[in-house]
């Protein structure tokens, strides 16, 4: 039996003696219990001296599970939580879709391991952790939904019964905004909202005042979602402590300030950019939140695939040229310029970046931010730069021809330049350079690619399921793509893993214009931009509108997210 092999394995590697095995069986004789319970009760060996035999009879992983560990949502969603806590174990995703992992305290369990096969479907396989360990992460993944939501209801419920009269007459003094700041259902209430937002994933904090009430939205995949706001009497006192962590000043409450702090969360530094703003009801405040976790660097997953990914990379790797990424803000524009700075990342180059600010830090890689304050803005940045021996240069934006044309220079003295740019297309591009005052010989010479892009919601996986759109949706579909009406066409239904949204999740969407010579051509005679983009296009160029409808024959986002996101050519 399994068990002997244990017990011997135990003896021989000097875990457990002789006699205490005895004595341990001796209990097992008359309680019933299982023999390994016994033998960590009566502290005749410890749980991690019997996780590691495990470990090594049955020739399984042992996971140390240190303060760091923490689980996906994805993850844990799909073994319940009472099956969890009844076998002690969690799910690890090790192929998604194919099979999973189980951390378990007893790897011998079969009932739990047929429990989750037949939950899950998946092929299981096995790891062993200390019972301690694993209940741990039982306690932090599976409560921490509830207790967040539960902290922000319970801190409100308190407070509103508590209101008074006098805190609400003291709310202008700054001196008493500074101590209930420090309160303990304040510090609480910020931090169980700073808990949900980086578990959530989400890009943007909202502080919203109203006349008798507040409102509090987190902003997840570009969508604006309500959770449970603080009472009126402690918005003041909330907004003072968001203040106090960011180092600005707040006795200022007549100007719109701007502030930064960093906390922990789940073993992980968070950035957080705060920026306040006097309303008519008090200040409203927008934390942006900076996870370098969720940081997306590879452009796989990002969406580029087959040619365009390849060509892309080739750019990249040019000794000189422009290279712009267009759109709106919140299109992912700056994700995909460092997904771009990893492929330059080398220990043979040199990188440089100047950003208004530096959103992430990214070794490898020398960042620079502006300070319009004392002068230094993108142009004199650039200026200093060049003076550093560079190969490759990022700037944040081109806002003005004076940051246009030295980019340009800089690409004509052998740099690769990689820059954003706000138009609604690619060949708008060229257009809104010449009005900045930039000459279209100077574009024409430096500009290689041009990529509009656009961020659309995914189905969530969980919930995905086939439907029929309606007619309107597919008249819009069928002029740019004739097989429409043969496609399966794919939507959420709504669970608990999306919101009840049916979407879960971003990826990008791209029009790839690669300045050929005879777009070239067309640039140096100011060539306007209608007649620019039918060039491209006959130069095999899949707008943003083809490339959105892909995903949608693919079955990655639905015709009405395609509708609302894309540009109709």
């Amino acid at each position: 039996m399994i068990t002997d092999q244990l017990s011997e394995m135990m003896i021989r590697s000097g875990r457990v003696g002789s006699s205490e095995l005895e004595k341990a069986m001796a209990i097992q004789e008359k309680t019933g219990q299982v023999l390994t319970d016994i033998l960590i009760e009566e502290k005749l060996t410890s749980s991690e001296d019997i996780a590691r035999t495990y470990s090594e009879l049955l020739n399984i992983p042992y996971l140390e599970l240190n303060e760091e560990f923490h689980l996906q949502r994805d993850e844990y969603d799909m073994v319940p939580e009472s099956v969890a806590r009844r076998f002690c174990l969690f799910p690890l995703v090790k192929e998604e879709g194919v099979s999973l992992t189980l951390v378990m305290k007893n790897p011998l369990d079969m009932d739990a391991v047929d429990t989750v096969r037949s939950l899950t479907s998946l092929e299981i396989h096995k790891a062993v952790s200390t019972e301690e360990k694993i209940r741990t992460i039982i306690e932090k993944c599976y409560k921490e939904e509830a207790y967040v939501e539960a902290g922000l209801r319970d801190i409100v419920d308190i407070e509103a019964a508590a209101e008074s009269a006098e805190f609400e007459g003291n709310l202008g003094d700054v001196d008493q905004l500074l101590v209930h700041a420090n309160d303990a259902p304040v510090v609480r209430y910020v931090n169980l909202l700073l808990m949900e937002a980086v578990r959530d994933g989400a890009s943007d904090i909202h502080f919203e005042p109203g006349e008798n009430s507040c409102s509090v939205r987190l902003r997840v995949d570009g969508s604006l979602h309500p959770v449970t706001p603080p009472p009126k009497s402690l918005y003041a006192a909330i907004i003072t402590r968001i203040k106090i962590l960011s180092e600005m000043d707040i006795a200022e409450r007549r100007l719109p300030l701007d502030g930064r702090f960093k906390f922990k969360f789940s073993g992980r530094v968070v950035d957080v950019r705060v920026s306040s703003m006097p309303l008519v009801f008090g200040e409203k405040v927008v934390m942006r939140i900076l996870d370098k976790q969720s940081l997306v660097v590879d452009l796989e997953d990002i969406g580029f695939e087959g040619d365009t990914l390849k060509r892309f990379k080739e750019i990249l790797n040019m000794p000189n040229g422009i290279v712009l990424l267009t759109g709106p803000t919140g299109s992912g524009k700056t994700t995909t310029l460092y997904s771009a700075l990893g492929i330059l990342r080398s220990p043979t180059k040199n990188v440089q970046t100047v950003e208004d600010p530096v959103e992430y830090l990214v070794e490898g890689i020398n960042q620079m931010p502006t300070r319009p304050r004392i002068g230094l803005n993108f142009a004199e940045c650039l200026r200093h730069i060049l003076r550093q021996d560079p190969d490759a240069v990022m700037i944040g934006e081109i806002r003005d021809a004076e940051t246009a044309e030295i980019a340009m220079r800089a690409s004509l003295t052998g740099h690769i330049v990689l820059s954003t740019l706000h138009t609604n297309d690619s060949t708008s591009s060229f257009s809104r350079l010449r009005d900045i005052g930039i000459p279209s010989y100077m574009t024409a010479a430096t500009m290689r690619l041009i990529i509009a892009q656009r961020l659309v919601k995914t189905i969530c996986p969980n919930c995905k399921e086939p439907y029929q759109p309606d007619a309107g949706e597919l008249e819009w579909v069928k002029p740019i793509c004739a097989d429409a009406e043969s496609w399966t066409y794919y939507h959420g239904a709504g669970c608990n893993q999306c919101r009840d949204s049916g979407m879960k999740g971003r990826r990008a969407i791209f029009e790839f214009l690669e300045v050929t010579p005879p777009l070239r051509e067309l640039v140096h005679t100011d060539a306007d931009d209608l007649t620019l983009r039918k060039k491209a296009i006959e130069g095999g160029m899949e707008t943003l509108a083809q490339n959105g409808l892909s995903r949608v024959r693919n079955g990655e986002t639905t015709v009405s997210e395609a509708i609302q996101v894309c540009l109709v050519d």
